[in-house]
C-alpha cells in the first residue's frame, strides 16, 4: 500500500488560519485529508493510542491529524506526531497501510451537529523506547495515552476503523516478512507458509464496496456498527 504524490507545475502552498466560524462553513462544503498515524511497538505486538477529549472522536484513537496543501501523506503525519507528542520523526518512517472514508454526526466546531467528514490516509511508525521516555501529549487533544495489544483491541469496545487498522497491519506486515523471505531465498516451504498466512490475513481484512454505520454511545464508550441497506459490507 502507498500514496504517491504527484506536484504538477510550481505549486505553492498558501497556508492561512480559519477562524472557527469560517472553518466551520469549510467543513460544511469540503472533505479533509488527514495524516493518521497507528503507532506500534518494535516487536509489533502492541499499538499506541491517545484518548482523545474533542469530537469527532471522543475516545480511543490513532495520532493525527488535518494534512495541509503542499504536504505529502508522510509530511504530514511527521508534523502532526511533532504536534501531538512532541517527536520529530524522520518522514521515511511512516508507511502507509490503509485509506479510509471516514464521516462524523458530531465535529469540535459550531454548528456541532453538522459534523464532518475526513479521508484518512493511515501510517503504521515503529515507536522505539528512547522516543517513548521523550514524549509530550498534547493536553488540550488527549486525556490518556497507553499501549494496547492487538488482540485487545480487535476483540474489545473500539472504532470499528481502529480494528480494521489492525487487521490491515496485520496485512503490512506479513507482506514485509514474505518480501524478506523471498530476497533471502528461504527455504520453499517457509513460502509457502507464508504464503498462506498472507493470504489469510488479506481474506480477514478484505473489506467490499459499501458503507457501515458506527453508533456510539459517548456515556458508555461502546461501539455497534451495521451494514446500511442495499450495501454490500466485508469485516
Amino acid at each position: 500500500m502507498h500514496v504517491p504524490c504527484f506536484t504538477t507545475g510550481n505549486f505553492q502552498p498558501h497556508h492561512l488560519f480559519l477562524e472557527d466560524a469560517e472553518y466551520g462553513r469549510a467543513l460544511d462544503a469540503l472533505v479533509k485529508a488527514v495524516s493518521d498515524i497507528l503507532v506500534t511497538s518494535p516487536d509489533g505486538a502492541r499499538v499506541f493510542l491517545g484518548k482523545r477529549k474533542v469530537h469527532p472522536q471522543p475516545d480511543w484513537w490513532v495520532i493525527g491529524g488535518r494534512a495541509k496543501p503542499g504536504e505529502s501523506p508522510q509530511e504530514a503525519a511527521r508534523r502532526n506526531i511533532r504536534r501531538e507528542l512532541g517527536l520529530d520523526i524522520p518522514p521515511s518512517r511512516f508507511e502507509v497501510i490503509g485509506s479510509y472514508s471516514l464521516t462524523w454526526a458530531v465535529r469540535a466546531q459550531a454548528p456541532a451537529d453538522h459534523g464532518t467528514a475526513d479521508i484518512s490516509t493511515m501510517h503504521r511508525m515503529v515507536l522505539h523506547a528512547a522516543e517513548e521516555s521523550r514524549l509530550k501529549i498534547d493536553e488540550k487533544e488527549y486525556a490518556d495515552i497507553g499501549w494496547h495489544t492487538k488482540e485487545e483491541v480487535l476483540a474489545g469496545d473500539f472504532h470499528p476503523v481502529l480494528k480494521q487498522a489492525i487487521r490491515d497491519l496485520q496485512v503490512f506486515e506479513l507482506q514485509k516478512r514474505l518480501e524478506e523471505a523471498v530476497d533471502q531465498e528461504a527455504e520453499e516451504s517457509e513460502l509457502v507458509a507464508l504464503t498462506r498466512d498472507y493470504v489469510a490475513a488479506v481474506k480477514a481484512s478484505r473489506f467490499d464496496q459499501g458503507k457501515v454505520h458506527v453508533d456510539f454511545d459517548e456515556k458508555a464508550r461502546t461501539y455497534v456498527s451495521s451494514c446500511l441497506p442495499g450495501d454490500s459490507c466485508g469485516q
